[in-house]
């Protein structure tokens, strides 16, 4: 395995997840292939194995790679990636009616929970409540690479799927994936026009092109006391 680092910019582990990812893309690496092993991974990149596992351990989540007990890590026959679907392809499926009323948009510090994915210290967050038939159904927030300015010279109560593909940007296939159930604040209660402290999924996902280039993180408040209004789907 040769040294090709994507970025050097990113967190040492991120570096080297994406150099597997890009030689698994250009078939350097191909379906049934064993990888290094962790000690030789750790002299390659001369880095600690904790990183070196983290790195493989979110691959492995992902399903590009399998361990085998007492073999080795393999690179999986068949790498399962999910699309991504926008809430205005979901909404158009299910024949409902959707709207967004855009509270915020602009450049923004990048959230420490969110640090690993981004190579600079600021992104653009866009902040927006998403409604179904006039109901408000979720309170999302979406961050972007900063590179992505053409975003604040547009209206944004559209699809911003639509609109990153009009630059040739396609969002494809879903990366980190966390679903929680969480309480809205008295703040986020007045958004919903409902009482604080109902229950609302928490969602939280990456979502990356062809290339497996982060395109957005998004992060979702989502109401589902309303099944005949809306359906969600992860």
């Amino acid at each position: 395995m040769n040294k090709h680092l994507v970025d050097t910019k990113k967190p040492l582990y991120l570096q080297i997840k994406e150099t597997i990812l890009r030689q698994i893309e250009t078939k350097e690496l191909r379906p049934g292939d064993k990888l290094l092993s962790e000690a030789q991974f750790q002299k390659e990149f001369n880095v600690s194995r904790i990183t070196v596992r983290k790195a493989l351990d979110e691959l492995v989540d992902e399903d590009y790679l399998t361990r085998l007990h007492g073999k080795g890590t393999f690179v999986k026959n068949k790498v399962h990636r999910q699309k991504t679907l926008s809430l205005t392809q979901l909404c158009l499926e299910q024949g409902k009616k959707l709207s967004s009323e855009v509270l915020s948009a602009d450049y923004s510090p990048v959230p420490q929970e969110y640090a690993q994915f981004f190579s600079t210290d600021n992104l653009i967050k866009i902040e927006r409540l998403r409604k179904i038939d006039g109901v408000v159904i979720m309170l999302e927030h979406t961050f972007f690479p900063n590179t992505f300015h053409f975003l604040l010279e547009n209206k944004l109560n559209g699809s911003l799927y639509e609109l990153l593909q009009t630059q040739g940007i396609e969002p494809e296939y879903k990366g980190m994936n966390h679903v929680s159930i969480s309480q809205l604040t008295q703040e986020q209660a007045k958004l919903f026009n409902v009482q604080s402290g109902i229950s609302v999924i928490h969602h939280a996902g990456t979502v990356y092109d062809s290339s497996n280039q982060l395109v957005l993180i998004s992060e979702e408040l989502v109401r589902v006391d309303l099944p005949d209004l809306f359906k969600y789907y992860l």
